[in-house]
């Protein structure tokens, strides 16, 4: 006990710093109404986001978002220094996330026919893979000769989308796959390692979400379960609940078997905008916003170990989605009401 606590003295004294250049909730009142990159550059003065806003970041809503995700890398990397060495399962999250996101640009670039240079100019450093790797991506003739390009890497098993995807060319299928690499990954590594236990607590409220995301969305798509049954992950309870009713229940069927669980009132109360709507969105910004009060919970109940640095990892990820979306909203023709709503319902609450 005493040695965890002491483990984490300077990385919870080195984020303590960082938090106090968090985005003040002032800051996020102004924040929602700009309408252009320089509007929101002006207002990130004296944040860890300054010294990343050059000119053309001031200018282009591209490059402002660029200059976000590069703080947000540099950041993981020099936490992932830090942290002790019993918790490397916390590092892989902070690194390979990256990885993702790079995977997840090389796909939607070649979805979208976007030109190579345009894709290159989108990736972030800092994950595990060699970044020249990814370089190497973009000359993929296509979605088959892309995933053939991952045969040696951890992420080869993206092919289990593949057929689905070339089926139905929804990029739904491959970035469920990549969804699921990166989270069985990690929860089949904390399952089996002791010492981590409030680490593994919050994968695990990862797990489920990212499984029922994926049940929800399928039973709203009509989709049936041997659709979706590759992309969800095992060693999950909820599982247990959902499946063996999923093709018997509609969607508000399935939703009333989470009565026991944190994720029942949440969704029924998502439901009436899901049906005003049409939107899963409603149901998956409520379950995003359940990882974030798991966070938050598991902060207050172990304040001098490993409490702190998952809260404040993801009270900055919550920090850099939300600014990403007022950054995006300046190129598109948005309610600025909606964007305010959808960032306010996701605001970190410090303890």
């Amino acid at each position: 006990m005493i040695g965890d606590v002491l483990s984490y003295l300077y990385v919870n004294a080195k984020i303590m710093a960082k938090e106090g250049k968090f985005i003040s909730s002032a800051r996020w009142e102004d924040l929602w109404g700009c309408t252009s990159p320089g509007e929101i550059a002006s207002l990130l003065e004296g944040t860890d986001y300054s010294p990343y806003l050059n000119e053309a970041a001031i200018n282009e809503a591209k490059e402002l978002e660029r200059a976000v995700l590069e703080e947000f890398s540099d950041l993981g990397r020099e936490i992932s220094k830090i942290i002790p060495k019993g918790a490397w399962p916390i590092k892989e999250y902070l690194l390979r996330k990256w990885d993702i996101i790079n995977l997840r640009t090389a796909i939607r670039g070649i979805h979208g026919g976007l030109r190579k240079e345009e894709t290159l100019d989108s990736f972030i450093e800092g994950g595990e893979l060699d970044f020249n790797f990814f370089k190497t991506l973009i000359d993929a003739e296509g979605m088959d000769d892309f995933v053939v390009l991952l045969a040696k890497t951890p992420y080869q098993s993206l092919s289990e989308g593949l057929a689905k995807y070339n089926e139905t060319r929804n990029l739904f299928f491959l970035e469920s796959s990549l969804d699921k690499i990166f989270w069985e990954d990690l929860w089949l590594k904390v399952l089996k390692l002791r010492g981590i236990k409030e680490f593994r607590d919050f994968i695990g409220v990862c797990v489920e979400t990212h499984n029922l995301k994926i049940i929800l969305r399928a039973k709203d798509d009509a989709l049936a379960l041997e659709d979706i049954d590759p992309f969800l992950i095992p060693e999950c309870t909820l599982l247990n609940e959902l499946l063996p009713a999923f093709d018997e229940e509609d969607l508000s069927g399935l939703i009333s078997l989470l009565e026991d669980t944190i994720y029942f009132e949440p969704l029924l109360s998502a439901q009436a905008e899901h049906e005003r709507t049409g939107s899963i969105l409603s149901f998956e910004e409520v379950l995003d916003s359940l990882v974030i009060k798991r966070a938050g919970d598991i902060r207050k109940k172990k304040p001098f170990g490993q409490g702190p640095l998952i809260g404040f990892l993801v009270s900055k990820e919550t920090e850099v989605k939300n600014l990403l979306a007022i950054v995006r909203s300046t190129e598109v023709d948005l309610d600025r009401d909606e964007i305010r709503e959808s960032v306010m319902r996701k605001q970190w609450k410090s303890p």
